[in-house]
C-alpha cells in the first residue's frame, strides 16, 4: 500500500516500508497561495519540529513512534507504523477495569508530557493507540505541539482532551474523565492547580459561545 490513507489540511499520511519496517510517511502538504520558497520554510521548520517533539515525549518515557528518517527536501517524517486500535474504538468495548485502566495511563502519559513543557496540541482518544502486543499506549500526531511551561497552555491542552471525551465518549465520560486526572496527578508538577485552570478556561469559554 503506497497510495495516500488519510489527507488533513496540513498534511498527508501513507504507508510504505523504510528498508524492511513498516512505516507510516507524513508529509507536510504545499500551500498553493503562499510563496513557494516561504511556503517551503515553513514546512520545513514544522517538520523538524514536530520531529524534534516526538525525541523529546519519547526522552520524557511517553510511548510514540520511532523516527527512521526526517526528508527535509520533500518534508517528510519517516516513523514506526504502530500496530494496534485506535482508543476512540476501543475504549467503549472494554469492561470498566479495562476502561480505567487506559484512562489512567491516559493522565499518566499526559502528566509527563507536561513535565518537560510539552503541549501535545490535539489530544483526542483519535490520536492514542493501544498496543497490538501490549497493554500500552502510544501517543501520535503532534504536528499542533509545542514547548512552553505556561500553566494556561498545560490547562487548554486538558481542557481539549475534556471537550475530545464528552464529544466522543459521553456514555463513559464521568468516570473515565476522573481516571485521566488521578493519573495525571501522579506524574504532573502542575496536579494542584490543573483542575481549577479547566474550569477557568471552560468557564470563559461557555461566556464566549453566550456572547
Amino acid at each position: 500500500m503506497s497510495e495516500a490513507d488519510f489527507r488533513g489540511a496540513e498534511s498527508k499520511l501513507f504507508y510504505k516500508k523504510w528498508l524492511e519496517y513498516p512505516a507510516l510517511h507524513k508529509v507536510r502538504i504545499q500551500k498553493k497561495y503562499r510563496i513557494k520558497e516561504l511556503d517551503f520554510h515553513f514546512r520545513k521548520q514544522r517538520t523538524i519540529y514536530e520531529a524534534r517533539l516526538l525525541a523529546k515525549a519519547k526522552d520524557a518515557g511517553v510511548r510514540v513512534p520511532i523516527i527512521y528518517e526526517i526528508d527535509i527536501k520533500n518534508t517528510t517524517i519517516v516513523m514506526e507504523y504502530i500496530k494496534g486500535e485506535i482508543l476512540r474504538t476501543l475504549l467503549p468495548k472494554l469492561d470498566n477495569k479495562y476502561q480505567d485502566d487506559y484512562c489512567k495511563q491516559i493522565g499518566i502519559n499526559i502528566g509527563k508530557l507536561h513535565y518537560k513543557n510539552i503541549i501535545h496540541g490535539d489530544l483526542t482518544t483519535s490520536n492514542m493507540i493501544k498496543l497490538e502486543e501490549e497493554n500500552q499506549i502510544a501517543f501520535i500526531d503532534f504536528g499542533l505541539g509545542y514547548i512552553s511551561d505556561r500553566i494556561e497552555d498545560f490547562g487548554i491542552d486538558m481542557y481539549l482532551l475534556e471537550r475530545a471525551f464528552q464529544n466522543t465518549h459521553p456514555n463513559l465520560f464521568q468516570k473515565a474523565w476522573k481516571a485521566v486526572i488521578e493519573g495525571y496527578k501522579t506524574t504532573s508538577p502542575h496536579s494542584e492547580v490543573i483542575e481549577s485552570k479547566i474550569l477557568e478556561i471552560a468557564s470563559r469559554g461557555r461566556y464566549s459561545e453566550r456572547v
